[in-house]
């Protein structure tokens, strides 16, 4: 017979006999590679990388940390998303929340850089549509991580306002770009 009691339920979580939600399982997978390709990327064009920065104007240090803040923070929220602790929810959360802030910032930059490069700003087009879908792809990934069914597997989420996480996760994301843009 099967039981559905809430205590039932709490043993099943405790002793780890509790599925892991689909979609939890491939974002952790997801996270997993693109931060392990990242930072192997990053390690591999080292060289390239720092003679990048200076064409950008940005330190190399600055640089070479950003890269590894979203390589490191990927691969670590795949792994507590994976076996299902809050610091992983809380970091893939952040990972999403500092890539909608990213793709934002680059979307506000496109006519700066355009006109630095010698592009022509009216011809922008597609970069303005690939970093805007990003943003709804990113914010889309943190409605599900907020969701009943991903929240329900990190233990004792459920309780959590949502909104002020979320809040707090942009907080930080924002934090971060105005201390990189007052050192840059």
């Amino acid at each position: 017979m099967l039981d559905l009691s809430p205590n039932n339920q709490k043993e099943k979580i405790i002793n780890g006999s509790y599925d892991r939600p689909a979609g939890v399982s491939i974002l952790a997978v997801l996270l997993a590679i693109g931060g392990g390709l990242l930072l192997f990327t990053q390690l591999t064009a080292l060289k390239e990388l720092n003679e990048a920065s200076s064409v950008l104007g940005v330190s190399a240090v600055l640089l070479q940390g950003s890269i590894s803040l979203i390589g490191l923070s990927g691969v670590a929220a795949a792994v507590g998303m994976w076996i299902g602790k809050k610091w992983g929810w809380w970091l893939a959360l952040f990972y999403f929340a500092y890539a909608v802030c990213r793709n934002v910032n680059v979307i506000i930059s496109i006519p700066g850089v355009a006109e630095q490069l010698g592009a022509a700003v009216q011809d922008q087009t597609v970069n303005y549509v690939k970093h805007g879908i990003r943003v709804v792809w990113n914010s889309l990934l943190m409605l599900y991580l907020c969701g009943e069914g991903a929240t329900t597997y990190f233990f004792g989420m459920t309780s959590i306002n949502k909104w002020k996480a979320v809040l707090i996760v942009f907080a930080v994301s924002i934090l971060i770009f105005a201390v990189t843009t007052l050192i840059a």
